[in-house]
């Protein structure tokens, strides 16, 4: 009876270090990605080419834009809401990058805000909101663009035409980053 008891204890103790074992494999392999360079790669789906859905949005001024206004230069269109803790984190190094490559011609942004009224917008920004920021008031873009997630973000070419979808947070500051907007600034249809 002793010797099944500690046969028992045994194979409880080897199973408690082999798991052990296993959480330490688990914990290093995570640690081990977390030190790997951030967006070595800034992936992103081309999506098919057609025309980016017109969207009417509200403009701080109390005024209203349109989508199509900006044919004839390349537009970061992107998603976002106060109320979605990834998008308050990634939107200010997109608008970041927005400012630098605009700079040179070479892309404008629209952060169309999914928020129901400027009050949450411009709290958000403590009452500096800025001009790259519209609201749909509408909630067209939900349906234009298949918005299932947030925040989202779509290049759309000079012509108007889509391009390429940047689905989810990213971080817009890193090479990689700038390198692939670029690069889908520059596909052909």
């Amino acid at each position: 009876m002793k010797a099944g008891r500690l046969i028992r204890i045994a194979a409880i103790v080897i199973g408690l270090i082999a798991l052990q074992g296993l959480l330490v494999l688990t914990y290093l392999n995570v640690e081990k990605g977390r030190n790997a360079p951030a967006d070595a790669v800034f992936r992103y789906e081309r999506v098919p080419s057609r025309l980016a859905p017109d969207l009417t949005f509200a403009l701080l001024d109390g005024s209203t834009g349109k989508l199509s206004e900006h044919r004839g230069h390349p537009v970061l269109l992107h998603f976002w809401a106060t109320w979605c803790p990834p998008c308050r984190d990634e939107l200010p190094s997109l608008l970041q990058l927005g400012s630098e490559l605009s700079v040179a011609g070479d892309l404008r942004i629209i952060a169309v805000s999914l928020d129901t009224d400027w009050k949450e917008v411009r709290a958000f920004f403590e009452g500096s909101v800025p001009d790259e920021i519209v609201l749909d008031t509408s909630g067209a873009s939900q349906g234009s663009y298949d918005l299932s997630t947030l925040p989202d973000t779509y290049l759309i070419s000079k012509d108007g035409m889509l391009r390429a979808r940047f689905g989810g947070a990213r971080n817009w500051q890193s090479q990689p980053a700038r390198d692939a907007v670029l690069a889908a600034i520059r596909q052909g249809p």
